[in-house]
């Protein structure tokens, strides 16, 4: 039971008008007249207006004193948080040595120089090199390799791509000495019309990089164009490489490597009859791609002079500070002009008086020296060192951003503040995420119980999943999964626990594609280090994505006479588009509940009330299986499957 509220007065304004008029006899018994009409009762009521206002702000606890008082528990407003985005940089030619496109690189929207310009740093330095092609291998079944690398030294010479009579599985794999990860690949590849029978705009051919362990399809928009028509004609065929590529040994040689393989064909896509043949093979580097943060970079800023005395607070000038990077702190000035670092700390309690000390407020900037504090026996205690009276500040280096305003579109940064050698443009393929706001005061009161509860250690399975987005603000849910039992086959072993984690995503007002719900290594990294700084000793933590179900709606049902079909149509997608969301679907707009299945009552159900709608006639539920729609009566989840929105119909019927 909550504690109840103390109401410091309790008056409201008619209180305080009758207080007042039972007070005029007593101290003017000549103004006799207390109706409304009154000038001297409307000056009553007036006052009494203005009163009230003022008595409702004295029952409420101010945002300042609120925030001290979170800061007494160790809950500080969280700060805002940068968006991140991949940048493509294109060259304007393809490189014969290494060129170089450094850290803190800065790219911008198109509107420069205005208060609405949003730009972004390269995080690292993106190197783009020319590959080197050292293995060209052809195989059935990755067990038995036919050296194709003569071939495509000779003249006059071609080999076949795969098998004469082309089975699933057939291959030819290309391997590179130096990693390409992150570079933009131009293969120019000379085919002969020979691979018949397939459709040249939907051949069944998949292209593949090895990454960790494992074969990674790069499709959909790893695959920037295919000029060969499934490998039948001269063309180019420009691939966007992972970040992760490894290295392994396939047929003696190891390399960094790619493959075509031929996949089984679809229901209705055409497979080969006949092998495609490749007479000759260029491989050529066209840019590259990295990881960029919203944020601008802030060199050497000086903060003052100190006075010598404890307590001393400084303000950089550009908040908010985005977390700081080796390299990033404060320096004091010597007796002897040379410039000594101090190190931040998350508070002074620990600090001894020797300590070079100092913590950054994140939210305003404010940089704070140790306080000297008086003990119970009369003594004072510093706690953290003070700068000798006189000395010069400075801080280094800062980063200066982050919010929602940097969750820009895709597309959308493309313009250079400064030119960069050799690149002809620079675009973010994928929208920006991961920008959020500082946090409010009514958040922070509102997750102040959970850290409190925590105390930043996980133990229950709803630490870990608020831990979890406490790590990042790219992260929008997540969900543990603990061991039921030891000889459960499917369940997890004892000690170990798997965190399910759903990404942020710029716009939630949409339905995300399965690549938008991807989690990016980078996000999961941040996660798993912080985890790993929290959890029980005797616990294992995965991370992995939720299995993701790609479900379909069919609806028919009858508009009433007048009304608009189209409207009714667009409302009723939204709506289902809306409630099978991983991120605000389900009844209550939170997300859908991971494991839950999904019944036709629940689409009726949400379906209920739209207007213009006579009835809902029937409603199908189709999951995706192996690319094609089946039928379900229901769509079962495993516990740690999630919902995601395939394509719905809707259709209106004539009254039988």
């Amino acid at each position: 039971m909550p504690l109840p509220t103390p109401n410091l007065d309790d008056r409201r304004f008619q209180d305080l008008v009758d207080e007042a008029k039972r007070m005029i006899p007593r101290y003017t018994p000549e103004w006799t007249d207390h109706n409304v009409s009154d000038p001297g009762v409307m000056l009553i009521e007036l006052f009494a207006w203005m009163v009230e206002m003022m008595l409702f702000r004295v029952n409420r606890v101010t945002d300042k004193s609120l925030i001290t008082f979170m800061e007494l528990m160790g809950v500080q407003l969280q700060p805002a948080a940068p968006a991140r985005a991949d940048l493509t940089f294109w060259l304007s030619a393809p490189p014969i040595g290494p060129v170089l496109i450094p850290l803190n690189t800065q790219v911008t929207t198109a509107n420069i120089g205005t208060d609405s310009e949003v730009a972004f740093s390269t995080d690292a330095d993106l190197v783009v090199i020319p590959p080197e092609l050292v293995a060209c291998f052809t195989s059935p079944n990755e067990r038995v390799f036919d050296d194709q690398r003569w071939r495509l030294a000779a003249e006059n010479e071609s080999f076949m791509a795969f098998s004469p009579r082309p089975r699933p599985g057939d291959a030819f794999y290309l391997g590179f000495e130096d990693n390409l990860s992150g570079l933009i690949l131009s293969l120019r590849i000379d085919c002969s019309l020979q691979g018949i029978g397939v459709d040249p705009t939907n051949p069944p051919i998949i292209w593949e990089a090895w990454c960790d362990e494992q074969w990674v399809e790069l499709g959909g928009a790893a695959l920037e164009r295919d000029g060969t028509g499934g490998l039948n004609q001269r063309g180019e065929v420009v691939l966007y490489l992972p970040a992760t590529m490894t290295t392994i040994e396939i047929n003696g040689t190891t390399a960094y490597w790619l493959r075509c393989q031929y996949i089984t064909p679809e229901p209705g896509q055409s497979a080969y009859l006949a092998s495609p043949l490749i007479s000759d093979l260029q491989a050529a580097t066209l840019g590259g791609t990295v990881s960029a943060t919203h944020c601008r970079t802030i060199n050497a800023t000086q903060l003052g002079h100190s006075d010598g005395m404890p307590g001393q607070r400084f303000f950089l000038e550009y908040p908010p500070i985005l977390p700081r990077s080796t390299g990033q702190h404060v320096e004091v000035q010597t007796a002897d002009d040379t410039w000594e670092p101090w190190s931040e700390t998350e508070h002074f309690s620990g600090s001894r008086p020797a300590d070079r000390h100092v913590v950054l407020d994140s939210v305003t900037g404010e940089v704070a020296f140790g306080p000297a504090i008086r003990e119970p026996d009369g003594t004072e205690r510093q706690y953290g060192a003070i700068p000798a009276r006189g000395s010069a500040l400075r801080f280094t280096s800062y980063n200066s951003g982050g919010g929602s305003i940097g969750n820009v579109g895709r597309g959308t940064l493309k313009l250079l503040r400064h030119t960069v050698p050799y690149v002809d443009r620079v675009v973010n393929r994928f929208a920006a995420t991961g920008g959020r706001d500082t946090e409010t005061i009514e958040h922070a009161a509102f997750r102040a119980p959970q850290t409190l509860r925590t105390r930043f250690r996980a133990v229950t399975a709803e630490d870990y999943q608020f831990l979890a987005l406490e790590a990042s603000a790219g992260i929008a849910r997540a969900h543990c999964l603990q061991p039921r039992s030891a000889d459960d086959p499917e369940g997890l072993a004892p000690g170990t626990l798997q965190v399910l984690l759903i990404p942020s995503i710029s716009d939630s007002t949409e339905p995300p594609t399965l690549d938008q719900l991807r989690l990016p290594p980078r996000l999961t990294q941040i996660v798993r280090e912080y985890l790993d700084a929290r959890r029980l000793l005797t616990t294992t933590v995965l991370l992995s994505e939720p299995e993701y179900t790609a479900v379909g709606v069919d609806v028919q049902l009858k508009t009433q006479f007048r009304a608009k079909d189209d409207t009714i149509i667009r409302e009723t997608l939204a709506r289902l588009y809306r409630f099978l969301h991983p991120l605000v679907g389900g009844r209550d707009g939170q997300g859908w509940p991971f494991g839950k299945a999904l019944y036709p009552s629940e689409v009726y159900a949400i379906l209920q009330g739209i207007p213009g709608v006579d009835y809902i006639q029937q409603v199908k539920l189709f999951q995706t299986i192996d690319g094609a729609r089946t039928a379900q009566e229901a769509v079962l989840l495993t516990e740690r499957g999630m919902i995601l929105s395939a394509e719905h119909r809707v259709s209106v019927v004539e009254e039988q």
